[in-house]
């Protein structure tokens, strides 16, 4: 056969290692059906061809499927943005580990366990990443009950004390990286935009904002008007910025708690005739598109979203005997909307 005509097949495979298709197919499907001299004769002989480029042999050694389920999301116009990039890089960190990963798109609970169960205890995936999760989210608990392998983007109220692994960025520290750069900027009146007190990363990102502001002394940026409950689009930017300006005294550094509603916050500002940056600093939150928009800049917190995928996968991959609770740190990307020279 003319390496160059087409590639390996499996009868190609047979006929080198003197045993039926069937047999080959044992191999890569139920290796425990067939003899351990017929696997290496096998084995061998997929080697020999480059048969798939060895990726079957490499899936024999790992002793698991090469699929990784991932349960998609609701879909949400607010987190499209950074949830769109995470599984970009959620893919690729699968491919980085020789693994291919399989979307679920139900999001009904049971729904969800039932198709993880369908997939795992049909061999069909070797474990499941789930991200958006709750802070009574019922599906960890689910999945642990059934013995199906895997892993969290994000954790629960019960954080460190789970039985199962998570990853998640730092919410808390990335925001309080953003109020020390406008504290360094020269800002000592700051609000809170996006506090969201019924989720585990908005208590996060609130508890951030309060350690950062106690730590520096600006006892008038904790005041309850100075940090705002809301919901993170754009629109409600627009709003909850307005009512900053236009109080008595307002803010001249916004902290956002999300990019879209940072970018309303400059709106807001530019339709008070303000320049972001020069008289009012704006921080937003995941560097999404967003923070490119017009002609503004906005200094936001980038998640090391690869660096989280990768996690993901080898906990799946790997499923340690004791959970690991990984906290991955951002970084802050500086842009004009908290450069007083602007």
């Amino acid at each position: 056969m003319s390496g160059a005509a087409r590639k390996a097949s499996m009868s190609d495979v047979a006929d080198l290692a003197g045993v039926s298709a069937m047999t080959v197919s044992n191999v890569i499907n139920r290796p425990e059906v067939v003899s351990e001299a017929t696997r290496e004769k096998v084995l061998a002989a997929m080697r020999e061809l480059r048969y798939r480029n060895n990726l079957v042999a490499r899936s024999l050694r790992l002793a698991q499927p090469r699929q990784i389920g991932y349960a998609l999301p609701a879909r949400n116009l607010v987190d499209n943005q950074y949830m769109d990039a995470f599984l970009h890089d959620l893919a690729a960190a699968c491919q980085d580990a020789d693994r291919n990963l399989t979307l679920i798109t139900e999001q009904d609970t049971d729904a969800l366990l039932k198709a993880c169960e369908d997939l795992y205890f049909g061999q069909s995936a070797a474990g499941f990443v789930i991200s958006n999760v709750r802070p009574d989210d019922p599906r960890p608990v689910g999945l642990r009950e059934r013995g199906i392998p895997f892993v969290a983007y994000g954790r629960t109220a019960e954080a460190f004390a789970t039985p199962w692994s998570w990853v998640e960025g730092d919410a808390a520290r990335g925001i309080e990286a953003a109020v020390d750069h406008v504290a360094e900027r020269g800002h000592r009146e700051l609000a809170l935009l996006g506090a969201v007190p019924h989720t585990v990363i908005g208590r996060l990102r609130e508890l951030g904002y309060r350690d950062a502001c106690t730590r520096l002394g600006l006892t008038g940026s904790l005041a309850k008007t100075r940090i705002v409950n809301c919901a993170n689009d754009l629109a409600t930017g627009v709003r909850a910025a307005a009512i900053l300006l236009d109080s008595p005294s307002p803010p001249t550094a916004l902290v956002c708690a999300s990019d879209p509603l940072a970018a309303g916050a400059v709106i807001a500002l530019q339709a008070r005739g303000l320049a972001p940056g020069r008289d009012v600093a704006v921080t937003g939150f995941d560097d999404t598109p967003l923070t490119s928009f017009g002609t503004v800049g906005i200094t936001s917190v980038r998640q090391a979203s690869a660096a989280i995928a990768a996690e993901l996968v080898r906990l799946v991959i790997e499923q340690p005997g004791s959970p690991e609770h990984l906290v991955v740190p951002g970084e802050l990307v500086v842009r004009s909307s908290t450069d007083p020279d602007a």
